[in-house]
């Protein structure tokens, strides 16, 4: 069995659309690559103390840019996707139109439904379609992670960077793709779409396994809520008051 657990570094957006991981440099003074293991190590510190299994490959996104930018050239050139202004976006009319609507299949809901849940980012307002979503971003002077291509300067899609992964270490079709529920859509709903749009129809996991959320107060546990409690402070019991107590 190959399990594979991959760290997307790049391509996380805020609203505002800067890239998380640089905003987080910014704010510590640290390289971005500085924050990315700092994290990594946090999160490896809590995996062991879980006694959780190790993955048997944990690539990293920046590790992966040669084999994303390949994997939008294969979605371009099946016709699935267009390039504006350095930006290059998938089709998703296109997809649908020769894939039997498949867009949305695993969320269950339909391609109007879905577009109530899409959140528009500064400067896509290019896109076709407000379905269409960015592949590959056009990256502004100041942002700092960055890597030439073909379009120009940019950075690849948070969607894409698990498509490209999955596909280099598990083959164009595997066997389980796991995530939490709050994925289905539209980030493995995309991602869907770019194994398939890349790869073919068969491309991509057979069974997709999603958990539900943690629950603090009755309520989900939320970074930006206040509304989380650390493994360590769960362990020691030393935590600090929060709403509603624990």
């Amino acid at each position: 069995m190959r399990y594979v657990r991959n760290i997307t570094d790049v391509g996380h957006l805020t609203d505002d659309g800067e890239d998380r991981m640089s905003r987080g440099a910014r704010l510590e003074q640290l390289e971005p690559m500085e924050v990315a293991q700092k994290f990594a190590n946090q999160f490896h510190d809590v995996m062991r103390t879980l006694n959780a299994l190790p993955p048997s490959i944990e690539p990293r996104a920046t590790g992966h840019i040669i084999e994303q930018i390949e994997m939008v050239r294969e979605i371009l050139d099946h016709g699935y996707a267009y390039e504006v202004n350095g930006s290059v976006y998938f089709d998703v009319e296109s997809y649908n139109a020769a894939n039997d609507d498949r867009y949305g299949e695993l969320s269950g809901r339909r391609i109007d439904e879905l577009l109530a849940d899409t959140r528009e980012l500064k400067a896509q307002g290019e896109k076709r379609s407000p379905s269409d979503f960015a592949i590959w971003m056009n990256a502004s002077p100041e942002h700092i992670l960055r890597w030439d291509s073909p379009w120009g300067a940019g950075f690849p899609g948070w969607h894409l960077e698990c498509s490209a992964m999955s596909t280099k270490y598990l083959g164009a079709q595997f066997d389980i793709h796991g995530g939490g529920n709050d994925l289905k859509f539209p980030h493995h709903e995309n991602e869907i779409a770019q194994n398939v749009g890349a790869c073919g129809s068969a491309a991509g996991a057979r069974y997709w396994l999603h958990t539900n959320m943690l629950l603090m107060n009755g309520r989900k546990m939320s970074k930006s809520d206040g509304n989380t409690i650390s493994p360590e402070e769960l362990f020691s019991g030393d935590s600090p008051p929060r709403l509603g107590g624990l």
